[in-house]
């Protein structure tokens, strides 16, 4: 996408970072697509979410904006967008779901990802050389990919590659991409041509004389700005990048294109080597070894919970969630058990520490363990007190928080517990306010023997269902809580028409704005269940 749109891909893309309102005049369809919400506005084009018709998955629906559909060149390079996408199906490059015209003029609906630009990532993380090598492979895969379909993407920079909660890439934006051999049409003015800190000097020169040795000096210049771990600024100087490879970026950003790494797979080769030889293991700094044991932690605690969320065809899910170091001690998963029952859990300890990540694996494996022997019929209370006996037994374990929601539509109901959380919201079919479900108990292991408390309610076809770890703690004072529980309740009765994922991410957003969101001790995260049958 062109350097002077604000759009989509440039923003943060995180579920608690989302931005953008809708609109007044919201269109109810494009194409085939159902509308949720407008996301960004930028220079030539408006960013919609919309819901996918059969697979019911959030996308990216851009389309031009009206003043340029009857600009016949800008149309073009719009489409022409869409049609280098269409080319690629990688892991590591944003998917094209569809293209077309509807009745405003044109779109593109593409892949939503969650994730941050990798221009937002250096300047908020400080990364290990490891990591930082393993970043730059994948976006090689991806450019390796464009390569041998002839595309050229001319504007490779941090900015327009996304890191994925997952810690994978996605290499996104081809608004003034070239297929190889193709003379690309000059637009309306030069900031079309692309961003100068990560063109090459040949393309300074001549944007449309490129070659795919451009694309391999963009990605020279972002190497060169994850191993120094800030931007350059077009500042180039290579005195402070270890020896073995500094050889392998000064040739990335060899000026003449001849003297260049020639092709993506000598790169990956030439880095590969590096890394098997064990040279980035002697090079690195002694910083690393902390930083590469912190992104170990983080990854472990991430696998903790599942990486997508299960298909039941009686409810819509959706997860919210924030990331990173203060993300340690969260786990959340999804169970159906024998008698037809789904069982959905979020836990969480008092803080996020390393200690944290560990005890929460154990807490895990106990869960996971029980309710493998668990028959018929399931008895919520009974379960979670045996967790809390067990806890308060072993000196491993702090006392956790933990909320358990016990689904049953065939007797349409619903059972709420709850160790050291804040109320489940429930909005009901039909209803504009939402009620509060209150369960309180201590949290989970403070106390060896406790009778829990549980509380039961209709759940119907159409209802929602909010659980979350937005909740402080009885040190701060009944008033914050009361402030966060009026925010979530307001921001649920505000986004109950959108789907599971969009009303998760927006209610979190809604929440992050609040006075008492900084106070919440726990790892922040908020869970949606709508009842669809």
């Amino acid at each position: 996408m062109r350097v002077t749109e604000s759009s989509f891909y440039k923003q943060n893309t995180m579920p608690d970072l989302i931005t953008g309102e809708p609109e007044p005049n919201l269109p109810e369809k494009i194409g085939p697509y159902k509308i949720e919400s407008l996301f960004s506005k930028g220079g030539m084009s408006l960013l919609y979410l919309g819901v996918h018709p059969e697979t019911k998955q959030t996308l990216v629906i851009k389309v031009l904006s009206p003043s340029y559909v009857t600009h016949p060149q800008v149309a073009e390079q719009f489409l022409k967008e869409a049609e280098v996408i269409a080319l690629t199906n990688h892991p590591n490059i944003v998917k094209l779901h569809g293209q077309g015209s509807w009745d405003k003029g044109l779109y593109i609906a593409m892949e939503l990802i969650h994730g941050i630009s990798l221009k937002q990532f250096i300047t908020q993380h400080s990364l290990s050389l490891k990591r930082a090598l393993e970043i730059i492979v994948q976006v090689a895969y991806a450019l390796h990919h464009l390569h041998s379909h002839g595309v050229i993407h001319r504007d490779l920079k941090p900015e327009n590659i996304l890191i994925t909660e997952e810690g994978e890439i996605k290499v996104i934006d081809f608004g003034i991409a070239q297929l190889h051999g193709d003379k690309p049409k000059t637009l309306m003015t030069s900031s079309f041509i692309g961003t100068p800190s990560y063109m090459s000097p040949e393309q300074k020169e001549n944007p449309a004389s490129v070659t795919f040795t451009t694309d391999i000096y963009s990605l020279g210049i972002i190497l060169y700005e994850l191993i120094l771990g800030k931007l350059s600024y077009g500042l180039i100087t290579l005195s402070g990048i270890p020896k073995k490879l500094k050889k392998i970026v000064a040739k990335m950003l060899a000026v003449s294109p001849m003297e260049r790494t020639q092709n993506v797979s000598e790169l990956i080769h030439d880095i590969s080597h590096y890394m098997q030889a064990g040279d980035h293991e002697r090079e690195k700094p002694g910083s690393d070894e902390i930083k590469e044991f912190y992104e170990e932690i983080l990854k472990a605690n991430l696998a903790l919970s599942p990486l997508q969320l299960p298909e039941w065809p009686q409810i819509d899910l959706g997860v919210a969630k924030g990331r990173g170091q203060q993300q340690l001690g969260l786990y959340y998963d999804f169970f159906r058990l024998p008698n037809n029952t789904f069982l959905t859990l979020l836990a969480s300890t008092l803080s996020s520490r390393i200690s944290s990540a560990v005890s929460m694996g154990a807490l895990r494996g106990m869960i996971r363990f029980h309710l493998s022997q668990t028959k018929s019929p399931f008895q919520l209370s009974a379960f979670v007190s045996l967790l809390n006996q067990m806890i308060s037994e072993d000196n491993l374990f702090e006392p956790f928080a933990l909320s358990c929601l016990l689904l049953d539509p065939f007797n349409d109901m619903m059972t709420y517990l709850s160790c050291g959380f804040s109320d489940l919201i429930h909005t009901p079919q039909g209803q504009r306010f939402p009620r509060r479900i209150s369960s309180q108990n201590p949290l989970l292991g403070a106390f060896g023997s406790t009778e829990l408390s549980q509380t039961s309610d209709n759940w119907n076809a159409g209802d929602t269902l909010v659980i979350h770890s937005l909740s402080t703690t009885k040190e701060q004072g009944p008033h914050q809580q009361e402030v966060l529980d009026l925010t979530l309740e307001e921001a649920a009765k505000e986004h109950q028409f959108l789907s599971a994922q969009r009303q998760a991410e927006a209610i979190l957003k809604n929440l992050s704005s609040s006075s008492a969101y900084a106070l919440i001790p726990f790892p922040k995260a908020l869970i949606t269940l709508q009842r669809i049958i």
